[in-house]
């Protein structure tokens, strides 16, 4: 055969084969949709009117929820709580879902689409019209970019974003309750925690302030504090080991890396976390039935001392919101005052004379005060042992828009300074050389 004629031959294969290709392309793909066109909902029902609705993969196992006084409950495979904006999720997904294109015309071969036997059907029951609706997910489209679907009873397949089938195919882990804490975390009024090296206690005051409990009480660092508590909103198991609690010591919880027992008005519940198992605990809630995983960052975040709790701050003004400063010291008592005079703000020593003052001067006053911080926390209740029961020195100050008051008293024992502000109980030890630079700074005005 001559050369041009196997060329030729060859030609006409490949095309042969592009044809066959681009037919069986046609076949599952059909045209691009119109963009422009207005997008067709796949169902037309109002999820408020849905009842129930039955996830059921191919392979693997059928997850049902039902609305139960108002509030969707997982009834299959067992019964248990649902996570509500999980479930509500699912359902809008499904009721928005809007079709991106149509096959035409429809396809008398389903397996050509993979709706023969469907990857994913999800079920929905309604007390509205239609009282029933099912759809079924098959194949991917060729670019990916979509599924195919169908209502079953209808006859035509559409197309879906990709994304429907992912947002639908849940499992009931996927869909339960996985808080790990049941009462709201805003309401409580007590925290107790307990681990195999520390012990603390946290009380909420009818102000809705937080106090730590040595006893007696003390004032506790806000930010750390309500971290702790904001901990139970984003806390989630991570797992499922058993459905009810059985055989506690497998699970390490007779001797528990971590207690916490939170109360408030709803009740009491107690959070035990156990052993260590590929880095996740072991845990339970008193109130819930299941053994479950957290992670190891939880424990991380409780496990603290008393003094990890502790405001170390003794003043919480900010240098520019100051109004008003007295001084009590061993040099004697002064009384400084800001007055904005023509739009500009000048400080004034008001007693025991009066005269004008550096404003850069008294800010550096100020910002000593301000520094004043606790560098640990003494054990005793005893002010006198501490020099406090007659402090050497009291700073007094009025700051913000509510002209509010915070004392602070200091006094300087051997080698150590310590200090309190006046409604602290205990008090706290803060750098030894706190005082010289308040002396230096008063000196300097």
């Amino acid at each position: 055969m001559k050369k041009k004629y196997l060329n030729t031959l060859i030609a006409l294969a490949l095309l042969a084969g592009l044809w066959g290709a681009m037919t069986y392309w046609d076949k599952r793909k059909s045209a691009e949709p119109d963009k422009t066109e207005k997008q067709e909902k796949l169902l037309t029902v109002d999820k408020n009117h849905v009842q129930s609705i039955s996830v059921k993969p191919r392979d693997g196992e059928n997850v049902t929820c039902r609305r139960q006084g108002g509030k969707w409950a997982i009834v299959e495979p067992r019964k248990t709580a649902a996570d509500q904006s999980a479930v509500d999720s699912l359902l809008s997904t499904l009721t928005d879902a809007t079709i991106d294109q149509t096959v035409e015309p429809p396809p008398k071969n389903l397996g050509d689409f993979g709706l023969d036997r469907p990857a994913l059907s999800v079920e929905i029951s309604t007390d509205a019209k239609p009282e029933k609706a099912t759809v079924l997910l098959g194949d991917d489209t060729p670019t990916s970019g979509g599924v195919y679907a169908q209502v079953a009873g209808n006859p035509r397949v559409v197309i879906l974003p990709r994304f429907t089938r992912t947002s639908l195919d849940k499992k009931a882990f996927d869909l339960r309750d996985k808080r790990v804490m049941t009462l709201d975390p805003d309401q409580l009024t007590r925290l107790e925690a307990e681990s195999k090296d520390s012990r603390w206690t946290l009380v909420k005051n009818p102000e809705g302030t937080w106090n730590l409990d040595l006893p007696p009480l003390a004032r506790v660092d806000r930010f750390t504090v309500e971290g702790l508590v904001n901990r139970f909103k984003s806390a989630a198991m991570q797992s499922i080991v058993a459905e009810q609690k059985e055989n506690a010591a497998k699970y390490g919880f007779g001797a528990p890396e971590l207690r916490i027992r939170a109360s408030g008005p709803g009740g009491e519940q107690t959070l035990v976390l156990g052993k260590k198992d590929d880095g996740y605990y072991f845990a339970m809630n008193s109130a819930l039935d299941p053994v479950f995983t957290l992670d190891a960052g939880f424990l991380t975040q409780f496990q603290k001392k008393p003094d990890d709790l502790r405001d170390k701050d003794l003043f919480s003004f900010s240098t520019f919101e100051v109004k008003r400063l007295e001084v009590e010291a061993p040099s004697g008592s002064r009384v400084f005052e800001k007055k904005v005079e023509n739009k500009a703000t000048k400080w004034k020593q008001r007693a025991p004379a009066a005269k004008d003052l550096s404003t850069d001067k008294v800010e550096t006053l100020l910002n000593d005060l301000r520094d004043l911080r606790a560098e640990s926390f003494p054990r005793g209740t005893d002010l006198a042992s501490f020099g406090l029961a007659k402090p050497a020195y009291r700073f007094k100050v009025q700051f913000g828009d509510k002209n509010e008051e915070q004392t602070v008293e200091a006094s300087k024992v051997g080698e150590h300074v310590y200090a309190r502000r006046s409604t602290d109980a205990v008090a706290s030890e803060v750098k030894s050389n706190a005082l010289d630079d308040i002396e230096k700074a008063l000196k300097e005005l």
